[in-house]
């Protein structure tokens, strides 16, 4: 009887049941097609050569950027970073414009605005005929360089020294052989000002090994990277031995960070949770790149301080989990610094999500590794 009951309230609401699903979901086609981000609105091709590249302008048109799951439409509508998340051939990528519309216009006033600037000023539209009088090459080592007088340590630097930094790029060199000189100079240059992960993800290769996302290229003031995968927040209530693998993954990060180039060391000074994601086979790829200490281990015995040789150890309060304090100065004295073990073991309690018995013993193991 109650059965019977139940069915003659659905029979006599089946229709209206029925136009209240057909309006949900016209609604939803109808926010997708009026919404449908525009990535060539995005690229702003125009404003090249003051851009991040070129090299994937010829394919951008066959990324699809459209609005498939709540996370892609929550970024697009109410993210400020302007990352967006799309597939190609197959394969979900996400593509990052690497600053707010707001840090982008006040680069391109900067450059308008500066008389040193006028041949490559983004008002200039569709120009093609720009006489780059501006040593680029300079303001790039400028950018790069940790001197005290620039007070400025966020971004790429480099250190002790930037003799070597042909050596330090030459990947973003060959993967823009064949664009001219003088133009990937003012890419470069762009980069480094404005947010050098492009240039980071090129020096530091997935196909390489390094825990990082896969670089597709750029097209105007677009970058394409692969799409890892959730953030390593979406894990902190996995089984402690998944999350023991993730440990064991980050610590592996922070050992080739360190040791894995023989000529150059890499230090993340803005490692969380949000900045690592977590592939398929529950490998950890770091995915903000934004900010890298990098130092030079090949620098001649007259350029090393006496503190060169000892290991630089972080010794700041360890008693305060969301704070990240340390030297870039310190770091860049000394051949090999702990910062990359410092940087994930500091945020323990809401990132490597293990137990202490397992931290000592993983970190303990990681340390004798290193020094065989």
């Amino acid at each position: 009887m109650l059965l019977s009951y139940i069915y003659d309230i659905l029979k006599f609401k089946k229709w209206e049941i029925l136009s209240l699903l057909m309006i949900l979901i016209a609604l939803k086609w109808f926010t997708i097609f009026i919404f449908q981000p525009n990535v060539h609105h995005s690229i702003e091709l125009h404003k090249c050569p003051v851009c991040f590249g070129t090299s994937a302008c010829n394919y951008i048109h066959e990324v699809d950027i459209a609005l498939r799951d709540i996370y892609s439409v929550f970024a697009y509508f109410f993210g400020i970073k302007n990352v967006f998340f799309g597939v190609f051939n197959g394969s979900r990528v996400v593509l990052k414009k690497l600053a707010q519309n707001s840090e982008l216009d006040e680069f391109d006033r900067m450059t308008c605005e500066d008389e040193a600037f006028s041949d490559v000023c983004t008002k200039s539209i569709w120009r093609t005929d720009y006489k780059i009088n501006v040593n680029f090459r300079e303001l790039v080592e400028k950018e790069i360089s940790t001197s005290p007088v620039r007070n400025n340590f966020n971004g790429l630097k480099l250190c002790p020294t930037i003799r070597h930094l042909n050596t330090l790029l030459n990947n973003v060199y060959y993967n823009e052989r064949d664009t001219d000189r003088k133009i990937l100079d003012v890419y470069i240059w762009v980069l480094t000002v404005l947010n050098p992960e492009p240039l980071v993800l090129q020096i530091l290769s997935a196909d390489e090994g390094w825990p990082v996302p896969k670089y597709f290229g750029a097209c105007g003031r677009i970058v394409v990277e692969e799409y890892i995968g959730l953030p390593l927040t979406a894990y902190y209530n996995e089984p402690w031995l998944r999350r023991a693998k993730l440990a064991s993954s980050l610590l592996d990060a922070a050992y080739k960070f360190t040791y894995k180039n023989e000529n150059f060391s890499f230090y993340l000074t803005d490692v969380s949770a949000d900045n690592v994601a977590v592939d398929s086979a529950d490998n950890v790829k770091f995915v903000d790149l934004e900010n890298v200490i990098v130092v030079d281990k090949s620098v001649t015995p007259t350029e090393r301080l006496t503190t060169w040789n000892q290991l630089q150890v972080n010794t700041e309060d360890f008693s305060c989990p969301e704070c990240l304090a340390f030297s870039t100065t310190d770091i860049c004295n000394h051949k090999v610094s702990d910062h990359n073990y410092y940087a994930i073991c500091k945020k323990k309690k809401k990132t490597i999500l293990w137990d202490r018995i397992f931290l000592v013993v993983a970190l303990a193991l990681h340390t004798y590794v290193c020094l065989l």
